[in-house]
């Protein structure tokens, strides 16, 4: 990168927890070009209590805002009640999205504007320390309390410049335990582009959020780095890899289930992740039949599962979630030419195919993902290959880090 590709302003991003932690792991990848691109880079994270942050490029500024509501702010929340944008969503709940704005719905929406109230406040604070060095952009990893804080810094700040991504909790309204989500309406009349990680995503949003300025949504893959290309396996034993939280939504129990199923294939699976099903699964696993081998990695840098599928060749990746965005692990898988298996939700489909893999139901069965497993292990040698070029070549088309981020940057640019 020269001199002159570098683009001499400052990008301020708002993530969860980034850089501290270990959640958000695929912004790692992102943040990197970031501050290839930008003179400056700003990162504000919710993170409060981590000490020590994960390593970030040295044009990284960490800022650090709590956003958690106290019990007195929480009555002091109550004077959303006097502001017209209450009321504006108060009528679109009922007109647009033919909801009754109970109690559960009103308590969210005053505790968003109340939180987006101090994002709008801390936005312009930054705006007015920086403005007079360079341009100022303003990106929010999620469409969350952040996107509204920053659309309502942009309405008073039409010279200023701002983004958000919608993913999956952040634009599903069904991922909400009140089927709502706050302020969509004036987050697309306001925020200056919405970047989708999916094609659902848009479709979804443009369908249920019924916004006037479906313009505003574009579609932005994440990405993800591999210098590697892929190896032909030569495994003797069928080699299953999954990569995910041990938390309902992901449903991994189910692979467990579909293994058991099968007593005439020689297997392995290799689980990366940990969380709150750990012990059930652990259970689980000691009734598996004996000729399936099972491998509990817990939670482990990225890096090391690269160098696992480097090393090992695994045979399928399987991930049978009941709720997806565009699971950047199976984009990690494929770029190893991993052939994968996974549900019907949210944007999989538009990352597996019959070449590449196998795509379940929403709600597959134990048998449904059995037989895909068998299936897979029938094929000759030539066609297990052509599913991992299949699987690799996806990667290299729509998920290759250095197209997908660069273009993200220079779509940022032109805004």
């Amino acid at each position: 990168m020269t001199s002159s590709e570098i683009n001499h302003n400052t990008i301020v991003i708002f993530t969860s927890i980034f850089p501290f932690g270990n959640g958000e792991p695929f912004l790692e990848t992102e943040i990197n070009y970031l501050a290839e691109r930008f003179e400056k880079v700003i990162i504000v994270t919710q993170n409060i209590e981590d000490l020590k942050p994960r390593q970030v490029p040295a044009n990284c500024e960490i800022k650090r805002i709590d956003l958690a509501v106290s019990g007195l702010e929480k009555i002091g929340a109550i004077s959303g009640l006097f502001d017209s944008k209450f009321w504006k969503e108060h009528k679109i709940i009922k007109s647009v999205y033919n909801k009754k704005p109970n109690k559960a719905i009103i308590s969210t929406m005053l505790i968003s504007l109340f939180r987006a109230k101090k994002i709008a406040r801390y936005a312009k604070t930054l705006y007015r320390d920086n403005q007079q060095n360079s341009q100022l952009f303003f990106y929010s990893y999620w469409c969350d309390d952040v996107a509204l804080g920053l659309a309502m810094f942009q309405k008073k700040h039409t010279e200023a410049f701002t983004l958000s991504r919608i993913h999956r909790w952040d634009v599903y309204f069904e991922e909400s335990k009140f089927n709502y989500l706050p302020f969509r309406h004036y987050i697309a009349n306001n925020i200056g582009k919405i970047f989708s990680i999916s094609q659902d995503g848009i479709d979804y949003a443009v369908k249920n959020w019924k916004t006037d300025n479906n313009e505003k949504f574009v579609l932005s893959r994440l990405g993800i780095n591999n210098s590697l290309t892929y190896e032909v396996s030569k495994n003797e034993t069928c080699l299953i890899v999954s990569c995910s939280n041990l938390i309902p939504v992901k449903r991994v129990h189910l692979i467990g289930e579909a293994l058991k199923e099968i007593e005439d294939i020689k297997i392995k699976w290799v689980h990366f992740g940990d969380g709150l099903e750990k012990k059930s699964l652990e259970i689980q696993i000691k009734g598996l039949p004996g000729n399936v081998e099972v491998e509990l990695k817990g939670r482990v840098p990225n890096t090391e599962i690269y160098t696992y599928y480097n090393k090992n060749c695994p045979d399928l990746f399987i991930n049978v979630s009941s709720s997806e965005g565009v699971p950047v692990s199976i984009m990690e898988a494929m770029s190893y030419g991993i052939p994968c298996v996974g549900t019907a939700v949210g944007g999989t489909p538009e990352i597996i195919n019959k070449e590449n893999g196998y795509l379940l139901s929403i709600n597959p069965t134990a048998d449904e993902v059995a037989s895909k497993i068998e299936k897979f292990q029938q094929l000759s040698i030539e066609d297990k290959t052509e599913k991992r070029k299949a699987a690799y070549s996806t990667w290299e088309n729509k998920y290759n880090a250095d197209k997908n981020y660069n273009d993200f940057i220079e779509r940022i640019n032109n805004l």
